[in-house]
């Protein structure tokens, strides 16, 4: 009996829940009941490139928020690509599944938040070379770029065009334009961030002569110039100036170069000295020597006595004002002191010096002097 009453128990219970299974599957149906779907949120991943032409993905996803069943699957697929410049979303496609393969996305609530995928211009750097040449009334013309940084891809190419032919005399950029064309010659230009330098561009007006002039003369104790510079050869072009000088200088004896000074301006007032091949004919300025004649006079004493003070006087030339000669004779080594000897002799020179009081500056090699010598008379 008790048997019997188990396996009716259990047989209900079984209808039971068949029953109430049954019941939610209708009701779910209608929309009268609701499971509480799991809400999950996914973020895909950004990242960002200068163009290659190539396009640029991120399969990187996360699991922010929320988790799956444990006999569920989740896979997420970022779907996102960008090739050329901008921006865009890394969508994503996501599923749900369980241990069969069977899609049970619909059982939870799922939210994105989409990274981002950003390409941007590749740098281009771009240098034209330099030229320049006489002018001859035809343009100069240098056509040669190089890239100095960075690449083109994706079997793409790059032009140069449009530069500067200048024709008259002066200093020019020499300017250009750059385009990049795809492999279908398609204009890509736009994908590139492209840097220009430029070279120079110089058209020289040609070859000048220009000369200063000498002077001479014997020293005074100023300065020597000479303004005079002039032009020998060639000229200056129509819009050109030409401003120039003759700036050398000289003081003391010997002589120096009278060097020039030279700036040539266009109509803007620009420094264009460049643009000519200039030789300076420099003059001389040349200073002598002031000349002097100094006479040593003839003396007559006992050898022990003192020497003659003032025994020279200058008969030629004369001393610049503050200059001053010193001289030493024979008559001055000639007493007892230092062993005299009784006879006639020329009253030489046995040294001399010339001075000047303001800066107490020797003066000698200003001065050319000539001795003439009177006659020394030692007597015991």
């Amino acid at each position: 009996m008790k048997k019997h009453f188990s396996l009716n128990l259990i047989g209900l219970f079984g209808v039971l829940v068949a029953g109430v299974m049954v019941l939610l599957t209708i009701l779910a149906a209608t929309g009268s009941f609701h499971y509480r779907k799991t809400e999950l949120l996914i973020r895909t991943g950004s990242a960002e490139k200068m163009y290659d032409g190539r396009p640029l993905t991120n399969s990187q996803w996360f699991l922010m928020s929320g988790s799956v069943a444990a006999e569920h699957e989740l896979i997420v697929e970022p779907t996102g690509s960008q090739t050329e410049i901008g921006k865009c979303a890394n969508v994503a496609s996501i599923r749900i599944v369980d241990t069969s393969g069977l899609d049970v996305t619909d059982q939870y609530v799922i939210k994105q938040e989409f990274g981002e995928l950003e390409v941007l211009r590749s740098k281009l750097t771009f240098l034209s070379e330099s030229a320049q040449k006489i002018w001859d009334g035809n343009p100069l013309s240098q056509h040669t770029v190089h890239m100095s940084e960075g690449r083109v891809y994706g079997g793409a190419t790059w032009e140069a065009y449009e530069f500067t032919d200048p024709v008259d005399v002066g200093f020019y950029r020499n300017t250009y334009d750059i385009r990049i064309l795809d492999a279908e010659g398609e204009d890509i230009t736009d994908n590139y961030e492209i840097e220009k330098e430029y070279g120079e561009l110089k058209i020289r007006q040609g070859y000048l002569l220009l000369s200063s002039g000498s002077a001479s003369k014997e020293y005074d104790g100023q300065e020597l110039s000479n303004s005079e510079c002039k032009i020998v050869e060639g000229s200056v072009a129509d819009k050109h100036k030409l401003t120039m000088r003759a700036v050398g200088t000289i003081q003391e004896v010997g002589f120096s170069r009278n060097t020039i000074q030279a700036v040539i301006v266009d109509e803007n007032g620009m420094d264009v000295t460049e643009l000519y091949d200039i030789t300076y004919n420099m003059g001389l300025l040349t200073i002598t020597p002031r000349r002097l004649t100094v006479q040593t006079l003839d003396i007559t004493r006992p050898y022990y006595s003192r020497p003659v003070d003032g025994d020279w006087t200058i008969v030629g030339g004369s001393l610049l004002e503050g200059d001053q000669l010193s001289v030493e004779t024979l008559q001055h080594s000639q007493s007892s002191y230092y062993d005299g000897e009784i006879g006639t002799f020329d009253n030489t020179v046995l040294y001399y010096d010339i001075f000047n009081s303001k800066d107490n500056k020797s003066r000698s090699g200003c001065y050319q002097i000539s001795f003439r010598f009177g006659k020394l008379v030692m007597t015991e």
